[in-house]
């Protein structure tokens, strides 16, 4: 997994790994890829509630889905693919596990560049945080480098 070259300029790159390989899952049941555990925190709540406020952030998995669909199209028309981690998918802990599937074939499809996590909340808690009074939240995109580098940061 190559992060994103800022948090390395920052120094805190192996904190930032440290805290993704701390605790993981299978992505769904029987699957052989493996995704990070994350805590909320205060920091996370904020970094997550200003990327939603900046149109930094999709929400729901079928858009989540059509928004990397239509960036990865656009990079392979220029030929412009990267290992390095530049989108961040957040799924709630309450999925269903035809859910969990179809995020193994996103995450088949997208490569490395996308980082997906599983936050230890239900969907309820990620809505509330989001500030989307009563809905439930399975899966968020954080689209834009800045705010999945604050994320990241956020964790340590």
């Amino acid at each position: 997994m190559k992060l994103p070259r800022q948090l390395e300029a920052e120094n805190i790159l192996a904190d930032v790994q440290a805290v993704l390989e701390k605790e993981s899952v299978e992505l769904c049941s029987g699957s052989d890829v493996l995704i990070p555990v994350l805590q909320l925190n205060p920091r996370v709540r904020n970094h997550l509630f200003a990327a939603k406020a900046q149109g930094e952030l999709i929400i729901g998995y079928e858009a989540v889905e059509r928004a990397l669909a239509n960036e990865l199209h656009g990079l392979q028309k220029v030929n412009n693919q990267s290992d390095r981690i530049s989108r961040l998918v957040i799924v709630s802990n309450d999925g269903s596990p035809r859910f969990y599937r179809q995020l193994e074939f996103l995450h088949a499809k997208q490569g490395e560049r996308v980082l997906i996590c599983r936050l230890d909340i239900d969907s309820s808690l990620l809505g509330d945080v989001l500030q989307l009074k009563g809905k439930k939240v399975k899966a968020i995109l954080l689209n834009r480098k800045k705010s999945v580098v604050n994320v990241l940061k956020s964790l340590v």
